[in-house]
């Protein structure tokens, strides 16, 4: 009977053992291919390079990936999560306000592409030719969490009576009104163009620092003119100060 139970737990032992080498390996590979990516960008990206970069020989590779695009599906589900986890993270840091909170959350999705631009561009960038992300997978999981965290501060504003629709001078669409109407019966459909606007207009000042499209006129710092901007975009919205 002891006999039994010490090969099994030595059995149970070397089977964790081989799943942290596995998850190491795997972690190995995406740190590579990150690497590469940053040299050469997402569309230059090389299982054959990957393998070589870490000792292991292509055929090695694909007991982990059965592909290129197998892989990239991992590391931009990954971006979106980490990005996602940043941004949930300073909304939920104790500001009481869905102005503070969204406030903060705006300045962790600038500070995350700032710190990780080559993962910024990968998710956000130009697609990357022959990819195509698998219908309803991970990487459309990590799109709409990190969407989510944003729209959930909205949606909590209207809640506590912090949120007034502004009008917006067109009709409500169809998909407007379901997502709407998909959260709470009585939310008001204007809030989801409304928070969408907010993220397109924040996201593409990120996008144009990332890609030093505003060095011509800010030689260093651009964080005053992002602060400058929440404060407006926030006051579009009419959440309650």
């Amino acid at each position: 009977m002891f006999a039994k139970l010490s090969v099994a737990g030595h059995t149970d032992a070397m089977t964790t053992r081989r799943e942290r080498l596995r998850a190491a390996t795997f972690e190995e590979i995406k740190a590579a291919a990150l690497s590469q990516i940053a040299e050469v960008g997402g569309p230059g990206l090389s299982l054959r390079g990957v393998a070589r970069a870490i000792g292991m020989s292509p055929a090695g590779l694909y007991r982990y990936y059965d592909g290129r695009d197998d892989l990239l599906t991992d590391l931009i589900a990954d971006a979106y999560d980490d990005l996602a986890s940043a941004v949930e993270s300073a909304i939920d840091t104790g500001a009481d306000s869905p102005r503070e909170r969204f406030a903060a959350g705006m300045r962790a999705y600038r500070r995350w592409g700032l710190e990780h631009p080559n993962r910024f561009l990968l998710i956000f960038g130009t697609p990357i030719p022959g990819y195509e992300a698998p219908e309803d997978g991970p990487t459309v999981a990590g799109n709409r969490r990190m969407g989510e965290a944003f729209f959930f501060v909205g949606v909590d504003a209207w809640r506590r009576g912090e949120f007034a629709p502004v009008p917006l001078g067109r009709a409500i669409t169809e998909g407007e009104r379901s997502l709407a109407a998909e959260i709470d019966p009585d939310l008001p459909p204007a809030l989801v163009p409304v928070m969408l606007g907010t993220w397109a207009h924040f996201h593409g000042l990120v996008s144009l620092e990332i890609l030093n499209q505003f060095r011509w006129i800010y030689a260093e710092e651009t964080g005053e003119l992002f602060d400058s901007e929440i404060e407006r975009l926030l006051d579009g919205i009419a959440f309650a100060s």
